[in-house]
């Protein structure tokens, strides 16, 4: 049995549930938006592919490349850092470039600097800045050599 119903009636439901007429994702929620890059993770195992939008920091770590993610996820890769920063670059996402403190090159998302704040009594020695990021898995901020006043010219490039 087919109940029928009004243009009146559908439109008023239409209007009273707006998520019927199309599924929206929830505002609060990261949306994966933009390309996905395929990165080959350690452990020989088969390409993932990796939202460059929410790429926040790239570095070195135990001998790989370390790409931390705004989900609070970080992905290994036995890519060099250099090239994953040149793949997620050109899709647009601004990245900084930095020195850490074992004197290497990392590259941290501008969009996602939430502080920046001298670290002379806070971190290790040579850690002259540091800055506070989302969605690091392992702390809440990156000690880098730069001054505070280097690093906030680099973000305003």
């Amino acid at each position: 049995m087919r109940i029928p119903l009004s243009r009146r009636a559908l439109a008023g439901l239409l209007i009273l549930s707006p998520g019927l007429a199309a599924a929206q994702p929830a505002p609060d929620l990261p949306t994966p938006a933009g390309p996905f890059l395929e990165i080959v993770p350690t452990g020989g195992h088969g390409p993932v592919r990796l939202a460059a939008a929410q790429v926040v920091r790239i570095g070195r770590a135990e001998g790989y490349t370390v790409i931390d993610t705004a989900a609070w996820v970080q992905q290994r890769t036995v890519e060099a850092a250099e090239s994953v920063a040149r793949r997620v670059s050109a899709t647009g996402q601004r990245l900084v470039p930095l020195t850490d403190l074992s004197g290497q090159r990392c590259w941290l998302a501008a969009e996602r600097v939430v502080l920046v704040r001298g670290s002379e009594d806070r971190h290790a020695t040579g850690a002259r800045a540091a800055l506070v990021l989302v969605g690091l898995r392992f702390g809440q901020d990156v000690a880098v050599r730069e001054t505070v006043e280097e690093v906030m010219a680099a973000l305003g490039r």
